[in-house]
């Protein structure tokens, strides 16, 4: 019970945040209200949101720094998440750069892009090393999980063809690394307070970071790298014990023990259950296509209860314990569930998905539903220019 109170409180260590109105000078969000008229209800206009995918993309390369990153430690308030130690910066700088580079990667070729793609990728062959914090704190997670992701999606890029040996060296490396930090249990998590074990106990293995090393391992295995086969089983394992009959996921390993948590409902679980329906359904394991359009009609009908959580204060303090930062993660999974909807219902859904994170875009190109010292708007434009490009390939009907 100690541990699941420290879960939940967890927030507690996060200062003050400022809601949305109020934040960068009083921006807006940007609301296309013809858009909202008829959000996912008649598509016959087809894809109608480029504008808004060129002002995150514009966004983006006026953002990119020198080193071809993107992102800094330099915090925005007072007080920000519990970090662990410095190097928590290189893995949230990592991990937000890799969200770029992909954003990048999904459009066109132009050359401005195609050069601000390059220099991102570079820098993610090169990037600092997310080790391990400390016993107890290991956000590294999620810089191998998106690395290993980008990377592996740029390895069948052709604009990136002369780094992909460079590409394919860190790829292997950031691999290893992520097997590194597996718990006893078989999931990945970011905490394990109160134990020092050369892996984690996984008594804090959560879906949330299991579902994002999945699918980049899932990219991974798509362009032909080595995956360690008994820690990839351990992993889907892990995340199906965690998948509740009526389409929930536990948050954590140890609330299988608080299954009245409010965060363990339905409502408290619509970012996780998107994430978790993706890793596994990519994996094509244990979950089927029903199972998916299902979660999705969930998330849909359900969704305010994710949307009053975006840009709140702390992490835990919405209704159901929802947290700011699974809104543009559970979008971003929920457009990629797209490609395993059947045929009958994918057009719709996209629609509906793109007029929704439109709508949550700032004046100045960006999306940001968490702040984390100064990589806010760097992994949410990130996640809201994937969640767009991936509504605008099934809107005009190109293959996932």
């Amino acid at each position: 019970m100690k541990k699941v109170l420290l879960l939940g409180i967890c927030g507690l260590l996060v200062g003050g945040c400022v809601r949305e109105k109020r934040r960068a000078g009083g921006q807006e969000p940007v609301r296309d209200r013809a858009a909202e008229a008829g959000a996912g209800e008649d598509v016959r206009g087809g894809w109608r949101h480029e504008s808004s995918i060129r002002r995150g993309v514009e966004f983006l390369l006026a953002s990119q720094k020198k080193n071809g990153a993107w992102g800094d430690p330099l915090p925005e308030r007072p007080a920000d998440i519990y970090t662990g130690g410095v190097n928590s910066f290189h893995a949230f700088g990592n991990a937000s750069s890799s969200l770029c580079c992909m954003a990048l990667l999904a459009q066109p070729s132009e050359a401005r892009l195609d050069a601000a793609l390059l220099k991102g990728y570079r820098f993610l062959c090169d990037a600092p090393d997310a080790v391990r914090i400390n016993g107890d704190t290991f956000y590294n997670i999620w810089a191998h999980a998106y690395m290993i992701e980008a990377l592996s999606r740029g390895l069948q890029d052709k604009r990136l063809e002369a780094i992909w040996p460079e590409m394919r060296k860190r790829a292997h490396f950031e691999i290893g690394r992520l097997f590194k930090i597996q718990s006893l249990d078989g999931g990945f998590g970011y905490y394990d307070f109160g134990w020092v074990l050369a892996h984690p106990t996984g008594e804090i293995s959560t879906p949330m970071s299991s579902t994002a090393a999945l699918v980049g391992l899932r990219a991974a295995k798509d362009a032909g790298l080595e995956i360690p086969e008994k820690g990839l089983r351990l992993a889907l394992e892990f995340l199906n014990r965690m998948r509740l009959p009526n389409g929930a996921y536990l948050y954590a390993t140890e609330h299988q023990y608080a299954p009245t948590n409010p965060a363990v409902k339905v409502r408290g679980s619509l970012g996780r259950s998107q994430g978790g329906n993706c890793a596994l359904g990519e994996w094509g394991k244990y979950v089927d296509r029903p199972w998916i359009e299902k979660g999705f009609e969930t998330f849909i009908r359900e969704h305010i209860f994710i949307d009053i959580g975006r840009c709140r204060q702390y992490p835990h303090e919405a209704w159901y314990a929802t947290a700011p930062y699974y809104y543009y993660f559970g979008h971003y999974y929920a457009s990629r569930n797209l490609f395993l909807l059947g045929d009958a219902v994918r057009l719709k859904r996209a629609s509906w998905l793109a007029d929704t994170v439109a709508a949550s875009q700032f004046d100045d190109g960006s999306f940001w539903d968490y702040p984390l010292f100064g990589y806010t708007k760097a992994y949410g434009t990130g996640y809201g220019v994937l969640i767009m490009s991936n509504c605008r390939k099934v809107i005009e009907g190109a293959a996932p």
